[in-house]
């Protein structure tokens, strides 16, 4: 009975683990490096092939991680990309509100386009 409440908690414990360590692969995109290394791990206790060929294993744990990190750096580079647009973005119609004040029109009879174009709001036709 002692046995078997041991197992029980070992394998609860384990599949805690497991979780947690899925969930944060999961958020760090490691979930396929993480499944690799555990089935080389799983395998080194039941084949000969794994612990004759380690160096063939890591490699392929290594190309997966440099394809994680790659995939980081893409999209640190679109992050960076995106936000630059954006500041640029704000940067234009703060220009044109800026003008159209120059040009006497009232800020609160002008639109935004989705575009970033200031249109007149009786109108519709762009103001610069």
């Amino acid at each position: 009975m002692e046995l078997v409440l041991i197992l029980s908690l070992c394998s609860t414990i384990l599949m805690m683990i497991l979780s947690l360590l899925f969930k944060v692969a999961g958020k760090l995109r490691l979930t396929l490096p993480l499944l690799y290394f555990l089935a080389a791990v799983v395998s080194t206790f039941f084949t000969d092939w794994t612990s004759e060929h380690e160096q063939l294993v890591l490699l392929g744990l290594y190309i997966l991680i440099g394809l994680v990190v790659l995939s980081w750096i893409v999209s640190l580079v679109k992050t960076i990309r995106r936000k630059k647009s954006e500041k640029l973005f704000e940067e234009d119609v703060a220009w044109q509100i800026n003008r159209a004040r120059e040009l006497g029109v009232p800020v609160d009879s002008v639109l935004i386009d989705d575009d970033g174009t200031v249109l007149d709001s009786k109108t519709g036709q762009p103001l610069i």
